[in-house]
């Protein structure tokens, strides 16, 4: 297939205007606003997973630090249709750093609530660490997706025990849910599947 003078020098153009934007036009992550948008509607109820299987476990302020993760996810889920529906190039780099932080305080906040959590030997810690693993591997799949990619700490405990993230890219939400649900079943919750 032949390109026209007049059709490459618009194909150039265009990607002149991406790369203004300090977005690359050939990154294999084209779709990762859109996955992240897909995945906030989904990870208010992940939380709320490991808040059930805590029940009277709870952290004290542990409800209020949940609270405001959601808040953060409803601000993601706002900044990314405002980036996707946004042209101006400023504007679109003020988004995306706008994403970043949101990224980040969801996961700083999350990793907070997660070092209030104390449940000793009970063995409810177990399918936790497994739900906030997914959680957070999810979270730095996507700072690591982004356009200049950003990363999270990934080391961290819950109750003495240590929990190692190692970055995913869910590309689907039924493969986020995959993995949350395969904990679940694991560990013996499948009241806690993502339906």
């Amino acid at each position: 297939m032949q390109i026209s003078r007049r059709n490459c020098n618009k194909l150039w153009g265009s990607v002149a205007l991406f790369l203004a934007a300090g977005i690359s036009p050939f990154a294999t992550g084209c779709g990762i606003f859109s996955d992240i948008l897909a995945w906030t509607n989904i990870a208010g109820i992940a939380i709320d997973g490991i808040v059930n299987v805590l029940g009277p476990f709870m952290p004290p302020g542990g409800g209020q630090i949940i609270q405001l993760i959601k808040a953060f996810l409803t601000d993601l889920a706002g900044t990314v249709t405002e980036y996707e529906n946004d042209t101006n190039p400023a504007d679109k780099a003020t988004l995306l750093a706008k994403i970043r932080t949101l990224l980040g305080d969801i996961a700083t906040n999350f990793q907070s609530f997660l070092a209030q959590i104390n449940l000793g030997a009970n063995p409810i810690v177990n399918v936790v660490i497994g739900l906030a693993q997914v959680i957070l591997a999810a979270i730095a799949g996507f700072l690591g997706q982004l356009p200049t990619p950003a990363t999270i700490p990934l080391r961290f405990s819950v109750s003495g025990k240590p929990l190692v993230v190692a970055p995913v890219y869910y590309k689907r939400v039924s493969d986020f849910k995959a993995a949350y649900n395969a904990v679940c079943i694991a560990d013996g919750h499948t009241e806690l599947e993502l339906r």
